[in-house]
């Protein structure tokens, strides 16, 4: 009886989730996705995270990886494998990129990655970004600045709850599932685009084994990315309130993270699409892992 009730329990709580995505979805359908009817440039797509492990995979495969179809994130610009690696798609998910009202870090990083961006873009490259981001000063500083970028927007509503709802919407481009990390939105665009192979670098998600809490009780964590010289500790806030976070919010956010990917994993695996995890240190689960072996 209890396995049956549990059963019932998760059933009506897919069913309620399934109902707020379709609320989602109607206040935000003015949000067209630029994805619809894109074609992928190759069968196979290398996404770089930027975590440590991936220093030593540019060390081995970069002159390689340049060769190859890649996409990469956030502040990858700020390295110097930016401009060997001359990646044809590069994504942003953090909506402090492209509004001005966030917490004076995340503004001091945006500024530098658009100067950066500017003078290093010499080849044609898609940048993607959510929908909200269309009109912000990050993009038309871009596009006033004259190099070979095109943008492209896509809906980053959260979609959760049935299956066969679910898998409609994101086939649809009316969202994904809980975009809590950039990864979440690079694997949703690449399955988008129609990419049938995706290889993830640099993956490593081991934030919780940097946090503390310092003696005035806020929360901080390690801040540790392939180009940086040391971690570094940083208060942790909230992404869309900017309110500092707690412990038991910051572990919720990362129960929604890796709960994101094994979504992922589902949708993928009804697209007919493979995901291989060929990070040399990760928490991510959902996927399979291999080693790179260019």
């Amino acid at each position: 009886m209890f396995y049956l009730l549990l059963r019932i329990q998760r059933f009506l709580e897919s069913l309620y989730q399934a109902f707020i995505s379709l609320l989602r979805v109607a206040l935000r359908c003015r949000f067209r996705s630029d994805l619809n009817g894109m074609m992928a440039e190759s069968e196979e797509l290398f996404i770089l995270a930027n975590g440590p492990s991936l220093r030593a995979d540019l060390d081995e495969y970069g002159d390689r990886l340049a060769g190859k179809t890649v996409m990469c994130v956030n502040q990858f610009v700020l390295s110097d494998a930016f401009q060997q690696i001359r990646p044809a798609q590069y994504i942003f998910l953090d909506i402090g990129f492209f509004t001005e009202a966030t917490i004076p870090r995340v503004a001091e990083v945006r500024e530098r990655v658009l100067a950066a961006l500017a003078e290093k873009t010499s080849w044609p490259m898609t940048i993607y970004a959510p929908a909200e981001a269309r009109k912000s000063r990050f993009c038309r500083t871009l596009t006033a600045a004259g190099i070979p970028i095109t943008f492209r927007f896509f809906n980053r509503t959260v979609v959760d709850g049935w299956k066969p709802l679910r898998h409609c919407l994101y086939r649809c481009q009316a969202g994904m599932p809980p975009p809590q990390n950039v990864l979440i939105g690079a694997l949703m665009v690449a399955i988008g685009t129609g990419y049938k192979r995706i290889i993830i670098l640099g993956a490593d998600h081991t934030w919780h084994q940097g946090l503390e809490v310092g003696m005035d009780g806020i929360l901080q964590s390690a801040e540790n990315h392939f180009y940086d010289q040391k971690p570094w500790k940083v208060a942790v806030h909230h992404p869309e309130t900017l309110h500092q976070a707690t412990v038991h919010d910051y572990f919720f956010n990362l129960y929604r993270t890796f709960r994101s990917y094994h979504l992922i994993r589902e949708y993928a695996d009804a697209r007919g699409v493979e995901i291989i995890n060929a990070s040399r240190v990760t928490f991510i689960d959902a996927f399979k892992r291999t080693n790179l072996g260019l």
